[in-house]
């Protein structure tokens, strides 16, 4: 039997093994974990992504500059839908002008409202 045939029966002459060699992980390398599986006793709040029914969550006021990159945001969001339905109409300064003026009072309106009815 030659080597082609070998190689296709899964019984080779010889062995073409390939290993992969790795180097050490240093100290900078391992992540330490506790055994426990306790976080710090000094370290507050949850996890991205996890579930803490003990923690309490408390609404807060809204900041400003949060509240101008929604907005802009929504008018990016609103100029790109009407680009795709109203085509080059949409850039029209009547209609560039309206879509900012209502993102504007409906930021100012939901702005105003948050703010009356948080805690702070």
């Amino acid at each position: 039997m030659d080597d082609d045939g070998a190689a296709r029966d899964g019984t080779a002459a010889h062995d073409d093994t390939f290993t992969e060699e790795y180097e050490l992980a240093t100290e900078a390398d391992v992540i330490q974990v506790e055994e426990d599986g306790h976080a710090a006793d000094d370290e507050e709040g949850a996890v991205a992504g996890s579930f803490a029914p003990d923690l309490e969550v408390t609404p807060d006021t809204p900041k400003p500059e949060n509240v101008v990159f929604v907005a802009l945001g929504v008018c990016i969001a609103v100029l790109a839908l009407g680009r795709m339905f109203l085509g080059a109409e949409m850039y029209a300064p009547s209609v560039l002008g309206g879509v900012v003026l209502a993102v504007a009072l409906g930021t100012a309106a939901l702005y105003g409202f948050f703010v009356r009815t948080s805690d702070a």
